[in-house]
């Protein structure tokens, strides 16, 4: 990998990003959602069931199903791999200004049905690109839901993305109350919850984020479908 990057000049990423790799690697896209469940049928084999992914390959040139078709999480696998209350972002921890981190290829920042407003909110958090996969189709049925999220994720991240990730703490006792901070100066406070809260004396309303960036303080709510 070194011999790649260093002596081809070439971008080299990786799906787990281990640690004996992050210093040539520049992105790990399995990282903030893995693979979910190879050998579960209703998701890979069963076309009539509501959790098909879908196909890898499409008939009509579009994006293929596998990537484009909505579809929910059976309610187990959503709790362990979209709940943010077992969310601890060890990873950023350590590499937030180092190596780029999102969602694996397979699971893009639309696909999972229901959870695509509190999946922007997990990248805006925890500073994740998102991950799109985009044909004309595509993009004008989703063009409002992806501009109206980079209009706000772009100007945290292009900051944040040069720092590290100073401190994250749960600030509700339920965890849906979330707290990051990037450098000195960049703060979000995500609220994961049904209800409006207030936390530091401002208040946060249900599914929306709080954001102090070097001064600058906003709230964003996503738009979602």
């Amino acid at each position: 990998m070194d011999y790649i990057a260093q002596e081809k000049g070439m971008v080299v990423g990786s799906e787990g990003g281990n640690d004996f790799a992050s210093s040539t690697i520049a992105f790990a896209h399995g990282i903030e959602t893995p693979v979910i469940k190879w050998d579960d049928e209703d998701m890979r084999k069963n076309k009539t069931s509501p959790y098909y992914v879908g196909g890898y390959w499409s008939p009509n040139q579009n994006v293929p199903e596998k990537y484009a078709k909505q579809v929910p999480l059976k309610e187990e696998y959503k709790q362990v791999y979209l709940n943010p209350v077992y969310s601890v972002p060890l990873y950023k921890l350590v590499y937030n200004d180092s190596v780029i981190t999102t969602h694996h290829w397979e699971w893009g920042s639309l696909k999972v049905k229901d959870e695509v407003g509190n999946r922007m909110l997990s990248e805006l958090l925890y500073n994740v690109p998102p991950l799109y996969h985009l044909d004309e189709v595509e993009w004008n049925k989703h063009k409002k839901e992806i501009t109206e999220h980079l209009k706000v994720w772009n100007e945290v991240h292009e900051k944040a993305v040069k720092e590290e990730m100073t401190n994250f703490a749960y600030l509700s006792e339920d965890k849906l109350v979330q707290s990051v901070s990037y450098g000195k100066d960049i703060k979000i406070i995500v609220n994961f919850s049904n209800e409006d809260m207030e936390v530091e004396k401002t208040k946060i309303k249900a599914k929306s984020a709080y954001i102090d960036n070097q001064g600058k303080k906003s709230v964003y709510t996503p738009f979602e479908k």
